[in-house]
């Protein structure tokens, strides 16, 4: 008889087994699924359920809702996602899944939700949306639940052996520096500006570049442009949970793109990590014309996902 129960502090070492045989594109540590998970702010063990028959585990699904306001967008109290799932091989089909996914959206419609967005929870998300091509028939699975496809996004890398900035960026690079504009690392006393910058352009990344800059990682995982009036006008990071090679978040002023300024901090961050020995880096998610963008740097889309979600 299945049973479907709250995770409790015994359950890390039989959920981390079960979520590396069901999600081997995106398997997690023990240190991974504390850091990523149990010590986020806002996990609440009521909303990551577990599937048992007979005392063994057979699923879960972990979902979340803000119990600690973003900076930026405060406590949300309408939304939560389901962040991950997974359910043994061999009791698929059986509806184990289906029964925590509906169990977890009526814990989560008493509680005020009445949107479910899949994966896309900031700021520890695992993946994006659904990998269809990883994981079967997972966009099917989740439209007959009532989860609609919202968009598409993908995930792209870039192998660093060999790599050069290509000389119109290092031309580009000169001219602007000759009217006044700065690229450089990250310094201490440029963080005012560069909150200011990610205030008015991009408000839900502050939290994220604040946390590597705290910890240490500011000086040597920032990139940043300047303009002359000292306002920053561009921005790229790596490392945004403590994995070397991991790179974004990345943006630029609007009013400075198609000016060069993006390409420039991009090459600038790719040659910064092969002088520190890093010859592999990728994102975990990007979509619509950034594809070509990214692909035109020298970039890969390496996976494909639905954004998806439903109203409760």
């Amino acid at each position: 008889m299945m049973t479907i129960r709250a995770y409790t502090a015994t359950d890390e070492q039989n959920v981390v087994k079960l979520w590396n045989v069901t999600l081997k594109a995106d398997i997690i540590n023990r240190e991974n699924f504390y850091n990523r998970i149990i010590f986020d702010a806002n996990f609440d063990p009521s909303l990551f359920l577990l599937a048992e028959e007979n005392g063994k585990l057979q699923g879960f699904v972990y979902g979340t809702k803000r119990r600690v306001p973003d900076e930026t967008l405060g406590l949300e109290p309408d939304n939560a996602w389901i962040v991950a799932m997974g359910v043994s091989p061999q009791h698929r089909r059986g509806g184990i899944g289906s029964a925590l996914v509906k169990a977890l959206e009526q814990t989560l419609k008493q509680g005020g939700v009445s949107v479910v967005t899949l994966g896309a929870y900031s700021a520890n998300y695992i993946f994006p949306g659904v990998d269809n091509a990883a994981y079967g028939d997972g966009v099917e699975f989740f439209k007959s639940l009532g989860y609609e496809e919202k968009s598409t996004c993908a995930s792209m890398n870039l192998c660093l052996q060999n790599y050069e900035i290509p000389a119109k960026y290092m031309e580009r690079q000169r001219q602007l520096e000759s009217v006044g504009y700065v690229f450089t690392p990250f310094k201490k006393e440029l963080y005012l500006p560069m909150a200011d910058f990610f205030r008015t352009h991009f408000p839900s990344w502050l939290q994220i570049v604040r946390k590597n800059v705290l910890e240490g990682r500011g000086e040597e995982s920032i990139q940043l442009a300047i303009a002359p009036d000292k306002q920053v006008v561009g921005f790229a990071m790596r490392a945004m949970d403590g994995t070397p090679g991991r790179f974004g978040p990345f943006g630029v002023d609007p009013s400075m793109q198609g000016t060069g300024v993006g390409g420039i901090i991009f090459h600038n961050m790719m040659a910064d990590m092969i002088a520190r020995r890093i010859f592999f880096t990728w994102f975990l998610w990007t979509s619509g014309r950034n594809l070509d963008i990214y692909a035109a740097w020298g970039m890969k889309a390496f996976r494909n996902y639905a954004v998806m979600g439903r109203q409760l």
